[in-house]
């Protein structure tokens, strides 16, 4: 099982993440690409919100499709292109059917992504130890 955590030898998180995560030997990795806010269809979402929303589901997508889940991530990196998208970012981390807090997180602030209509990209990488993937075969 991965570990998830916050040592004691440096400052807290500032926010809902974890400051690390140890990775099982021999674990199966998967490094996933840039999710973005849009439908199966290609279709932008309007508002920022319902961007974050669909990025997250997407990135979800991925991990299912590779038999993993959410609980296995264990690094995120989200990348907005304003920060006066961050409370659009946290009424929407309410609104899925999923917890994604307590991640190893970065949120970065960019000035704009390969579409000046998307507003959100999340990546990600996740880890399963051999025993639990092989289990799920």
């Amino acid at each position: 099982m991965n570990r998830i955590w916050s040592p004691d030898t440096v400052p807290p998180p500032a926010a809902d993440y974890h400051q690390c995560a140890l990775v099982s030997p021999g674990a199966t990795r998967l490094h996933i690409a840039g999710q973005l806010g849009i439908t199966a269809n290609g279709e932008v979402a309007d508002s920022a919100e319902e961007q974050i929303v669909l990025a997250w589901q997407n990135l979800r997508g991925v991990l299912l499709a590779n038999r993993m889940d959410i609980g296995d991530l264990i690094s995120v990196r989200i990348y907005l292109t304003s920060r006066a998208l961050i409370p659009d970012y946290r009424r929407a981390k309410q609104r899925l059917p999923f917890s994604v807090g307590g991640l190893p997180t970065t949120l970065l602030l960019v000035q704009g992504l390969f579409d000046e209509r998307w507003l959100v990209e999340i990546e990600a990488e996740a880890a399963k130890p051999l025993q639990c993937a092989a289990a799920n075969t």
